[in-house]
């Protein structure tokens, strides 16, 4: 081989290096703008869920508040306290679950490693998962004492005192299909039960909260290629 050939072979490497090295930082910084792109999106998508559980604890607590009161001032009637405690505690439960999902958003930190901020989304999305599964299976029964208080506070009736029989139908029928969304959750067979539990999962988890996880996957599907 000539001195002239082994001089083209080396520009040549020299150039494929040059080549490979402009490609990498292409790369780098076709990844950055994604990451940032993409990490004020999710930012973007979780203000909303950040809203929704601000709006959710003031609900909670006004909820709180008022089935205290109406608790209290109904003490000679026990459908009325027991609807009335009923919504006390279910007040006090949409706190909890509220100020904790702000506490979980809160603590996202969108500066750090992207598998960080998965991280923390995931945690955020099994809460809302757990949480929002309970807060579903209690509308079965929650919407009893609802109307037995809302008919008082606004008519001035009685449910329970003018037609126990009502009050038992409702219970019944609470009662009925809270038992079979449970049996659909868990004992039905298997296919029925996963598609049944996919759809819930996926309400649960909401659309805001979805939009966020969509956008940081993109950036480690970029990563990965």
């Amino acid at each position: 081989m000539t001195m002239e050939s082994t001089m083209e072979l080396d520009d040549l490497k020299q150039a494929w290096q040059a080549l490979d090295r402009r490609l990498q930082q292409h790369n780098a910084i076709n990844l950055q703008l994604l990451t940032e792109s993409r990490v004020q999106k999710a930012k973007s998508s979780l203000r909303w869920l950040l809203a929704w559980s601000l709006v959710q604890v003031a609900f909670g607590l006004a909820l709180t508040v008022f089935s205290a009161i109406f608790w209290t001032g109904h003490m000679d009637s026990i459908a009325l306290m027991l609807s009335g405690i009923a919504l006390h505690a279910y007040g006090v439960g949409l706190i909890i679950i509220g100020v904790m999902e702000l506490l979980l958003i809160l603590r996202i930190d969108y500066a750090a490693q992207v598998v960080t901020i998965q991280k923390h989304m995931t945690l955020l999305r099994q809460w809302r998962l757990r949480s929002q599964r309970w807060l579903g299976l209690s509308q079965w029964l929650l919407w009893i004492p609802v109307t037995l208080v809302m008919l008082d506070y606004w008519l001035g009736l009685d449910v329970w005192a003018h037609s126990p029989a009502t009050v038992c139908w409702f219970l019944a029928t609470g009662t009925t299909g809270l038992l079979a969304t449970l049996w659909l959750m868990y004992w039905s067979p298997s296919a029925l039960r996963k598609r049944v539990g996919d759809y819930l999962d996926d309400n649960s988890t909401g659309f805001v909260l979805k939009r966020a996880q969509r956008a940081l996957d993109e950036i480690a599907h970029f990563e990965r290629e």
